[in-house]
């Protein structure tokens, strides 16, 4: 499956923390995450509007307001990427951990209850725009008892691999839409 372990994918001290907490057993594999392309192309078109106020836009309070509001937020995208992009999902002889920024989550393969792939559809007006799509994995929380639902969408490298991997060591049916890529 592309973009899993490579020897140097060792999990973090806080990954494997939270997995000896948790008793997830060994660490077998690390699942990376890509950028998403919807955020690198906004940057891209933020970036040439912002290089054209500098070239030629107004040199008033308004022209460097909005090269400036224009780099913090590329500023802020390219730092949130590269905190997803430290991050993954790793994967454990029990369960698994899906570590992206400061958030942590550990799931263990006996507390999954379902595996649904979606498909959301989003339109400006009523011309369609583009679609998502997203696992929805929920399982039976340790601490509360309740059913808290965890999403992974194709920034993960192989996702519908991955699905079938989880769905086959928790022993649930991967239910829904079940590929990604399906128009």
């Amino acid at each position: 499956m592309a973009g899993m372990s490579k020897p140097t994918d060792a999990p973090a001290p806080r990954v494997l923390a939270c997995a000896a907490r948790n008793n997830l057993g060994d660490f077998e594999q690390r699942v990376r995450r890509r950028p998403g392309l919807g955020g690198a192309a906004a940057c891209l078109v933020i970036g040439i509007v912002v290089m054209n106020f500098v070239a030629n836009g107004p040199s008033n309070l308004w022209g460097r307001g909005v090269v400036v509001v224009g780099l913090l937020i590329i500023i802020t995208w390219v730092y949130v990427w590269f905190q997803r992009m430290r991050g993954g999902l790793y994967l454990f002889s029990e369960g698994f951990v899906d570590a992206a920024g400061r958030r942590v989550i550990s799931v263990a393969w006996s507390e999954i209850r379902s595996i649904e792939g979606q498909r959301t559809q989003f339109a400006i007006g009523s011309l369609p725009a583009g679609s998502a799509f997203a696992y929805e994995v929920a399982f039976t929380s340790r601490v509360s008892g309740y059913e808290p639902v965890w999403r992974f969408n194709t920034t993960y490298s192989g996702v519908r691999e991955l699905a079938g991997l989880i769905s086959r060591r928790s022993g649930v049916p991967v239910t829904g839409l079940t590929d990604p890529y399906q128009l």
